[in-house]
């Protein structure tokens, strides 16, 4: 055998012991068993599809084997569900809630000497949550649902005093929380709330000679919301998906409860 062909031997052999799926014991109410493992679960029909160990294929009701198994493919539907983003879609979209603003007012004296009051600034304040949408269209129903979130944004404020006033910090900030969904029924849907996040910009009127050097404008953004949900396995561990809006914010930026 050539070198070539050598290589694919070794490419499929390796294929076949990555691929290789690990057998369930699947138990009878009279004693027997077999081993398979688990293709599909078909929710409308209430069928489960299993790969035998000889390779054969067979559909058969969940009720055919004891109660333990039972719940194993109840539970495996239900994972094999909740990690398809199409059977399970996680969205976010940000909503404003609230927005008003304070006027601040100066006393503005005049090369002629006279004084008046005028407003010297302006502070405007955005008030956003997100809405976050699960819809559920698998056949059955998905329980026990863990959905935590992060909420990045920034917001400048003017800093220091003096000349140096007109200097700018910008701080990153987040906003976390963990909300629990006991039970997603088939083709149901939930809306959460997340927690509120607040921006202001502040912006200064005129072209007036400000006591400790010009103020500069402060502002403030929200970049997005990591979304994490997670189930748990009939072995006890987690099953975890992490959705982003928008998606550019991957990678950006660092997880936070």
């Amino acid at each position: 055998m050539g070198f070539k062909a050598c290589l694919i031997a070794f490419v499929v052999f390796s294929l076949c012991v990555v691929t290789k799926a690990e057998l369930h014991e699947f138990n009878l109410p009279d004693g027997r068993s077999i081993k398979a493992e688990i293709v599909d679960f078909n929710g409308r029909l209430g069928l489960v599809e299993l790969r035998l160990e000889n390779g054969k294929v067979k559909k058969v009701k969940p009720a055919l084997f004891v109660e333990a198994d039972q719940a194993f493919i109840k539970n495996w539907a239900e994972l094999s569900g909740f990690r398809s983003p199409s059977s399970f879609k996680v969205s976010g979209k940000k909503k404003q809630i609230e927005k008003w603003k304070n006027e601040e007012e100066g006393q503005i004296r005049y090369s002629d000497g006279s004084v008046e009051t005028e407003v010297i600034s302006v502070e405007k304040f955005e008030k956003f949550n997100y809405e976050l949408l699960l819809e559920n269209r698998n056949a059955t129903s998905l329980e026990g649902i863990t959905l935590k979130y992060c909420i990045f944004y920034e917001q400048s404020v003017a800093s220091g005093s003096g000349t140096k006033r007109s200097e700018a910090v910008m701080n990153q900030k987040v906003v976390s929380g963990a909300m629990d969904v006991p039970a997603l029924k088939a083709n149901g849907k939930a809306v959460l709330t997340t927690k509120p996040v607040v921006i202001h910009e502040k912006e200064w009127s005129g072209d007036y000679l400000y006591a400790g050097g010009d103020p500069i404008k402060e502002q403030g953004d929200i970049h997005g919301v990591w979304i994490r949900v997670s189930m748990t396995g009939a072995d006890g561990e987690p099953v975890i998906r992490d959705i982003y809006e928008p998606s550019g914010i991957q990678g950006k930026f660092t997880w936070k409860e």
